[in-house]
């Protein structure tokens, strides 16, 4: 996207402890709704609804992206462009069906929502906004078209914040317009067309801000104007539960473009796919320090995963499910050995040893760019990381002697003691607390539990290669906590898992994820028993 900061991941990692247009109005709307979502994530099955919402948008964008032929009308430009949305109807709902089929916990009945009929008068509400924005760039003359960074479009080549990540064997068309002397609605259209998510592009298409606290991906930008217009596409029709946070999610996102781009946004608005109903938002975003308020306030949340909580929500607000229960529907398991309680793995420990080496930013196993270093201790040397992106920035900065690294999270990965560290740990050049020998570190727990939530995701990274990742949620009567498995460590007994399902994990890798136990899946050592 029109973004000046490149992505710091490849499409896996996605920081849970970034401020997001979705994690400020889920923190509005519902604070322990978000600390469950955001902090723990826990989430609710996958349903029609938020698979279509993806597909339609995906669909009208990819609509967006055709360059017109030549029209001598607005009443031929319209013919053209409702021609495009039967295939792109019928495409979307295609992948949206695959899609809900293929989630491995859902909920709702697809057919009875979704048709090519419905879908296709979505799509057409959706071009009825575009085509609004055509004819007033018709009445005007035309307007701004030259960019750094123009609309994406199936006959130019997409453009990639990493370049030299980019498959460079793909070859793409390259067929500029030709503007005529005097407008014509082919030149409105091409000159009206906003810039869009291109889905040929595999990297994250997001703004970043300069101090990687906050991120976020605008659905369409209009320009044509000279005037910057951020649109979010909705699914609904504006009255739903979540229709008041539109406000709060698009002039978070005006004060991101502001923070990362020198032109100003001068206007939001949203695009309600069901009735085609613009909705133009007040300009009033909260200034920077109000909204890293908010992602200290964030920040600062150290509460126990415990479900059900000792206080559940009301249940009122919209997207709440396990935060409003006051009572799970399964039974508290009985924990066998050689399992634990989630709640006796250890956290936080301390060593000493020399600092070695530094190196960094590099990418992680979720593919986010983290700093590194080594500790040694006699003949032990462990790797030290960031948790998550810039959770210890201060790590090069260490004197490189002989130190005490205090609160680290021991975790392994490939077979290999580690140790993270985040805004809770510190280097230090001497210290009284208790220590434990490099050689003694935690890697491995077993634990038993009821899976309570379940979720695979696929796509590919920057350079084009596919990445999948499988998780579910095991809650041991008391605590819950978070199993992952990547690529091909997926196997045909975690793609069974359902909500319900009691599970015992034997020698399950550790780690962390916000400070919080994440169980990571070896297909060498791990051994996943289901249980009756």
């Amino acid at each position: 996207m029109p973004a000046q900061v490149p992505p710091e991941s490849q499409s896996v990692g996605r920081a849970r402890g970034r401020l997001s247009a979705s994690s400020l109005t889920t923190f509005l709307r519902c604070e322990k709704q978000w600390f469950l979502n955001y902090r723990v994530g826990l989430r609710g099955p996958t349903s029609p609804r938020q698979v279509m919402g993806i597909k339609v948008e995906e669909a009208l964008c990819s609509i967006i992206m055709h360059r017109a032929p030549k029209l001598n009308s607005y009443e031929e430009l319209e013919e053209w462009v409702h021609d495009l949305v039967g295939p792109h109807a019928k495409e979307a709902l295609d992948e949206g069906k695959k899609a809900f089929d293929s989630a491995i916990w859902s909920v709702g009945n697809f057919e009875e929502l979704f048709d090519e009929t419905v879908v296709a008068n979505m799509l057409k509400n959706g071009i009825s906004l575009l085509l609004e924005e055509v004819k007033k760039c018709y009445t005007a003359g035309g307007g701004q078209y030259k960019f750094d960074i123009p609309a994406p479009c199936w006959d130019s080549p997409p453009h990639f914040t990493q370049p030299d990540k980019a498959n460079s064997m793909i070859k793409w068309k390259d067929n500029p317009h030709d503007f005529s002397e005097n407008i014509t609605w082919t030149d409105a259209w091409e000159i009206a067309r906003p810039w869009v998510k291109d889905p040929r592009n595999p990297e994250p298409q997001r703004m970043y801000h300069p101090d990687k606290w906050a991120a976020g991906e605008c659905d369409l930008v209009l320009r044509w104007d000279g005037k910057i217009r951020i649109v979010d596409i909705k699914l609904g029709d504006g009255k739903g539960k979540f229709a008041k946070s539109l406000d709060t999610q698009l002039n978070f996102y005006a004060w991101l473009w502001n923070e990362t781009h020198e032109s100003k946004c001068a206007g939001i608005e949203g695009w309600y796919m069901t009735n085609g109903h613009r909705k133009i938002i007040q300009l009033e975003p909260l200034s920077t320090q109000e909204y890293l308020d908010f992602h200290n306030t964030m920040k600062s949340w150290s509460v126990a995963p415990t479900i059900p909580l000792a206080s559940p929500c009301s249940g009122e607000q919209g997207g709440c499910y396990w935060c409003s229960m006051k009572d799970l529907p399964y039974e508290i398991p009985s924990i066998t050995a050689p399992a634990e309680k989630i709640s006796s793995i250890p956290s936080r420990v301390n060593v000493s040893g020399k600092l070695q080496a530094a190196w960094g930013p590099l990418p992680n196993h979720y593919g986010e760019m983290v700093l590194g270093a080594m500790i040694k201790s006699g003949d032990k040397m462990v790797t030290l990381e960031e948790s998550q992106p810039g959770s210890y920035p201060s790590m090069h900065d260490s004197p490189k002697e002989n130190v005490v690294v205090v609160g680290a999270l021991p975790g392994v990965w490939r077979g290999q003691p580690r140790l993270y560290l985040d805004d809770s740990s510190s280097i230090e050049i001497d210290s009284d607390c208790q220590l434990t020998r490099m050689g003694m570190l935690r890697t491995k727990a077993n634990v038993e539990g009821v899976v309570l939530s379940c979720s695979k995701r696929s796509g590919k990274r920057a350079d084009g290669r596919p990445w999948s990742m499988l998780s579910f949620h095991l809650w041991d009567g008391e605590s819950v906590a978070e199993v992952v498995a990547f690529g091909s460590a997926i196997n045909s007994t975690m793609l069974s898992l359902i909500p319900g399902k009691k599970v015992k994990l034997t020698s399950a890798e550790l780690g962390w994820r916000e400070g919080l136990v994440q169980l990571r899946i070896d297909s060498r050592t791990t051994r996943i028993e289901i249980k009756k």
